[in-house]
């Protein structure tokens, strides 16, 4: 019996295509019989078609507009002219074709010849080399124009297989909708909406002429000119949300463009659609506090505060949203929801991030260091230019109480309080304890008896938004005969973390001198943590600077921890001193996001740094000499051999702050604490001890809390000439002792 022939498959094939930034999805119907979709019949194959291109996504097609061959060179190499190979196989002898190069957002139909067309049949089996092709203008032009081929009619159309296609899923064109937020819901085909400088889309709202440019990706936004819209909202990489249109008709037109910025010239790269918004309802805005319950008694460490609003929307910076006040503090935090809102930024304490509060969801915020006392929050609605609205349901206070936490194997004991923010505790060979107040700018000095010292060491003047200011500190290792002090700290204009060497004199602090001038700066993640380890060289850590691919850059000391000499020079047995760069001849170690402590262990010498990680995986890890720990690539225990895995990796986010060794001769705390390691935590006020196991102390044996918190959060860590450790909080410093 005659075989019966394999029917037209017709089915979709969706397949997800990078190329420079740009990803696509293509529809395709295949015939596996025919290559022709079932329209033509089967011809001979045997051509391939290759040559060079500037990163792109290759597709050929039949007469009927079906895929023959495709191929994309994201994820290649590219040559030494910067160009990525690329090949089509299996093509048929003798049929009609059309090869299209997609990129940028832009489709560039092949053309050659002299008249020039698009359509060509090759005329025998066998390789043809195109060169390098071009796309620029409106079509892509071979270095070396095919031969043995018949040229065929052009034909300009793009097939739906390659032509990007833009479609409005919801609202309904012409649809009447409530007061009140609107949704635009849109899909796209043969392209990706991308981050800001690639291919995107653009949308008119009414009878603007200036478009919104919506980008997706991380973090998705959408700006008018350079700024965020301050009307309307990234919702996803599918929607866009009005959340206040005035009531009556509006329009509404969508526009892919590419990387270029132009609008895409193919119809169906633009559908506009038409809606009405009815009057308001007149009822007056409202929120209301879900969780905590009133009055209720939560445990030690992070709390979560969940409300909901009717008739009010809280949108983007520039549009209504909430505020709310902790204790007795007269300065809002200011709430935001939308697009591109995370737990960086939609919760801001004088413009600026801040460690105390995070964004959790659209209804939701954590606070974090609350002590085992009774705490108030206060929630407010607020219009966009700050106005906190005067209906009594537009505002809500919530009073509850933190518990005393379970006693642990160490308590703390206060020995100093009413400070202002102390960081960078660290003891004199006399006896006096030095330390930065971070926001004021003050170095200061605690005497003998623990008393602080009303004259300031030093005043410097700093800037102080998000974690910028006073940061470290650290005694020269000979400071009982030089006298010499080392700060950390951030300054204006221009904008950079400095490390600059006084000399005690007297009590204050006298010759001023520039160790490391023009650091990395930024809002958050400056790092700043700087110590002497046991080879006398000065260590400093600092943070990525908001720009994650600083921490791979060895031309760049963002993400670093840098060794120098007591000078700020570089020393010869660094690890990158061969480098030519003299940024790169500074750094110890690379890959570090942000820390907040660093210790040289009491035994081996060895660097212990604890490392906060985004929304996961925090870190601690033991900083080796040339060392790269993985950020932004990888991030906890990744198991990749280019990067070196931390001791321990937190799933669940702990901002952890100074860290710390026990003395192997201790006799303050148990022999087991002995050569153990301690390290403090902001979000839930603990100290962890991390046991270390090994011929070298270099591996983990177990890890524990041993201060179960209610202190709120803790900072700086300091071993004391008595033995103890000491650390400090917001507002004090504790001597840390076992129970």
């Amino acid at each position: 019996m005659q075989q019966p022939r394999l029917k037209n498959c017709r089915k979709v094939i969706t397949q997800f295509l990078a190329l420079s930034g740009l990803a696509l999805f293509l529809t395709a119907c295949v015939d596996s019989g025919s290559g022709g979709g079932g329209t033509s019949p089967t011809a001979q194959t045997g051509v391939s078609i290759s040559g060079t291109v500037s990163g792109t996504r290759i597709v050929a097609v039949d007469p009927s507009d079906q895929v023959l061959t495709q191929d994309d060179t994201a994820g290649r190499t590219p040559n030494s002219q910067g160009q990525f190979a690329w090949s089509l196989g299996n093509l048929p002898v003798g049929a009609n074709i059309r090869i299209f190069f997609i990129t940028g957002g832009n489709v560039y139909p092949l053309y050659f010849g002299n008249p020039s067309t698009n359509v060509f049949a090759v005329n025998s089996a066998g390789s043809i080399n195109l060169g390098h092709v071009t796309t620029s203008g409106t079509q892509a032009t071979p270095q070396i124009p095919p031969a043995d081929v018949t040229p065929g009619q052009p034909n300009p159309g793009l097939p739906p297989s390659v032509a990007p296609i833009l479609t409005i899923s919801s609202p309904a064109n012409n649809a009447s909708l409530p007061n009140g937020s609107v949704t635009i819901t849109f899909a796209v085909q043969n392209f990706t909406i991308g981050a800001v400088n690639q291919p995107h889309l653009h949308f008119y709202l009414d009878g603007d002429s200036t478009p919104y440019h919506y980008f997706g990706g991380s973090p998705g936004q959408v700006l008018y000119g350079s700024a965020v819209a301050a009307n309307v909202q990234w919702q996803s990489n599918s929607q866009i949300r009005f959340p206040a249109l005035p009531p009556g008709t509006h329009e509404v037109r969508l526009v892919l463009a590419n990387i270029a910025d132009d609008n895409l010239s193919n119809p169906d790269a633009t559908k506009t659609i038409v809606f009405s918004v009815g009057a308001p309802s007149g009822n007056p805005p409202t929120v209301t506090i879900t969780a905590p319950a009133q009055s209720a008694t939560v445990p030690v460490g992070p709390v979560t505060v969940s409300f909901t609003t009717q008739f009010f929307t809280i949108g983007l910076p520039g549009q209504t949203h909430l505020h709310f006040y902790l204790d007795n503090d007269p300065v809002p935090y200011m709430f935001y929801s939308g697009a591109g809102i995370n737990d960086d930024n939609g919760v801001q304490y004088n413009g600026v991030h801040t460690h105390f509060v995070h964004w959790k969801t659209a209804t939701s915020f954590d606070i974090f260091g609350l002590s085992s006392a009774q705490h108030q929050v206060r929630l407010i609605l607020a219009n966009a230019d700050h106005t906190e609205l005067a209906n009594s349901d537009a505002a809500k206070t919530l009073t509850f109480t933190v518990s005393e936490p379970p006693s642990g194997d160490l308590q703390l004991q206060s020995v100093l309080t009413g400070l202002n923010f102390p960081v960078g505790l660290a003891q004199a060979p006399d006896g006096r304890v030095f330390f930065n107040e971070r926001l004021s700018g003050r170095v200061r000095i605690i005497n003998q008896q623990w008393q602080l010292v009303s004259t300031p060491f030093c005043q410097l003047t700093i800037a102080t938004s998000g974690e910028q200011g006073l940061l470290g500190l650290a005694l020269d290792p000979a400071f009982a005969s030089n006298k010499f002090v080392y700060v950390f700290h951030t300054v204006s204009t221009p904008l950079r973390n400095r490390v600059v060497r006084y000399t005690d004199s007297s009590g204050i602090c006298a010759q001023e001198t520039v160790i490391l001038d023009n650091l990395p700066a930024s809002t958050n993640h400056n790092g700043g943590i700087i110590q002497f380890g046991p080879d006398g060289k000065l260590y400093v850590i600092i943070g990525d600077a908001e720009n994650t691919a600083n921490s791979q850059s060895l031309t760049s000391l963002a993400g670093k921890v840098l060794r120098v000499n007591p000078d700020g020079t570089a020393p010869s047995d660094n690890p990158f001193f061969s480098n030519s760069n003299a940024n790169a001849q500074k750094v110890f170690s690379l890959g570090h996001r942000n820390s907040y402590g660093f210790t040289f262990h009491g035994h081996t010498g060895h660097l212990w740094e604890t490392e906060n990680g985004p929304s996961d995986n925090d870190e601690i890890n033991r900083v080796v000499s040339g060392g790269n720990y993985g950020w932004p690539t990888v991030r906890g225990v990744a198991n990749n051999p280019n990067f070196i895995n931390p001791l321990l990796a937190y799933v669940s986010v702990i901002a952890p702050t100074g860290i710390i060794s026990i003395p192997e001769d201790s006799t303050v705390y148990p022999p087991a604490y002995r050569n153990n390691l301690l390290f403090a935590a902001w979000n839930d006020g603990r100290i962890r001890r991390i046991i270390l196991s090994g011929a070298n102390l270099t591996t983990l044996a177990s890890s524990s809390t041993a201060y179960n918190g209610g202190n709120g959060g803790l900072l700086s860590l300091m071993l004391g000439a008595d033995g103890y450790v000491y650390v400090s909080s917001p507002s004090a410093i504790f001597r840390v002792l076992s129970q």
